[in-house]
């Protein structure tokens, strides 16, 4: 073998070694930023149980953001009867490292949004209030939803967004949300859509459906944080 072919063949062999090394680190890296979001946020977001004698319970997602204060979809904390919004009797939230739910309460709606803003009595509660994206978002942003996903607890889903902002019909409104390309499920209504820092971005709140009524994977929906902020305020 001359010269040639070894200096070729040691080319070859290093940048495959390189390759090799930046995927693993890649994947290693992804791995911990979603273990480092998930431990960051894990006290700021809780189960919600809604209960009613008409129709039983309901579950959901909610994010603290103030002391003794969260926030959800509207619909996690209420349902439709004959055209008309009813609160569920009680409402309930419960924190990852609880085994018992405490009582909170409804304290503001707006049906139009799907928002609302429970209270809770927070004496003797481990927790920490999420923190706000100051940055802007765009598409192709590696995004985090953490909530009650299935009602199984809090777990967390990676993905990210596909469009910053968008304008969807959904129950009958125009909603201006956030497009992510990420997995959610039955549960995760309120819960957060997070930043690769950590940082609050948006309320997970829907998925569409096709012309069959079938859900369509894979594609969420969020509230973007300046609607939450205008309505907190």
């Amino acid at each position: 073998m001359n010269k040639k072919c070894c200096v070729i063949i040691c080319f070859i062999t290093t940048f495959l070694l390189f390759g090799v090394v930046a995927l693993l680190t890649m994947q290693l890296t992804t791995q911990k930023n979603a273990k480092f979001i998930y431990n960051k946020s894990i006290k700021s977001i809780v189960e919600v149980k809604a209960e009613t004698s008409e129709i039983g319970e309901s579950y959901g997602s909610a994010v603290i953001y103030d002391d003794g204060y969260a926030i959800t979809n509207a619909h996690v904390i209420s349902y439709s009867n004959m055209n008309n919004n009813i609160l569920f009797e009680t409402i309930t939230i419960r924190f990852a490292h609880m085994e018992r739910y405490i009582e909170a309460e409804v304290i503001k709606t707006d049906y139009d949004l799907d928002l609302a803003i429970i209270s809770f009595n927070d004496e003797n509660i481990d927790y920490k209030k999420i923190s706000f994206s100051k940055k802007d978002y765009c598409s192709g942003d590696l995004v985090y939803a953490i909530g009650n996903s299935s009602n199984y607890g809090i777990g967390i889903s990676e993905g990210i967004i596909s469009v910053n902002e968008v304008n969807v019909i959904q129950d009958e409104k125009i909603r201006t949300v956030i497009q992510c390309d990420i997995n959610i499920s039955s549960g995760n209504s309120g819960g957060a859509l997070l930043d690769k820092k950590g940082c609050l971005i948006g309320i997970t709140t829907f998925r569409t459906k096709d012309l069959k009524g079938n859900i369509n994977y894979g594609f969420v929906y969020s509230i973007p944080l300046k609607t939450i902020i205008d309505f907190i305020k």
